[in-house]
């Protein structure tokens, strides 16, 4: 397998409690990791099989644990599709997975605070760790991981007004983005 990048999965204040004066706004932080794969479209092979996972330090079970987070990608095709398996094995995260060539597929991990009952814990919740790569055929696969973040004025995204939103790119382990 090779190491793509590391990630980091957040839902929290973006300031601890008790260190920001009384009235003061602390924005709720959703982050979270995303990577687009794609398949040259002059790739010396029609198609790819392979597995992107993710290794967690406590395997997904601290804080808010599994149940708060949501895994999905957005297809070749545009959709975007909630993927259940992510927890279905030990090997986290998206398996047996198939690129055709000249496709670009994105797929995404985050935390998104109403999908547990539990809730977020007060201060926040946050998974890290890596990403590897596996793929069927070496050097055919262009890997590209990014963080989004996105701040919230409260911890309920899906009726508090977004304050703003960031994207940037990872390093990745090896320097550049071909697997």
């Amino acid at each position: 397998m090779t190491v793509l990048s590391s990630f980091e999965i957040l839902a929290e204040t973006l300031v601890p409690g008790g260190i920001l004066p009384p009235g003061a706004n602390n924005p709720f932080l959703i982050q979270g990791y995303f990577v687009q794969v794609s398949l040259s479209p002059d790739a010396s092979v029609s198609s790819v099989l392979f597995n992107l996972i993710f290794e967690e330090t406590t395997d997904f079970n601290q804080g808010a644990g599994q149940s708060a987070l949501q895994a999905q990608y957005i297809d070749a095709n545009g959709n975007v599709n909630i993927y259940t398996q992510f927890f279905a094995s030990t090997g986290r995260g998206f398996l047996n997975q198939s690129i055709n060539r000249g496709q670009t597929v994105i797929y995404g991990v985050q935390a998104i605070p109403g999908l547990t009952a539990a809730g977020i814990p007060q201060g926040g919740t946050g998974w890290r760790g890596s990403v590897q790569v596996n793929p069927n055929a070496s050097g055919a696969l262009i890997a590209t991981p990014t963080q989004r973040l996105v701040y919230y004025d409260g911890k309920n995204p899906l009726k508090d007004a977004v304050l703003d939103a960031v994207v940037y790119s990872l390093p990745t382990v090896g320097g550049g983005t071909r697997v």
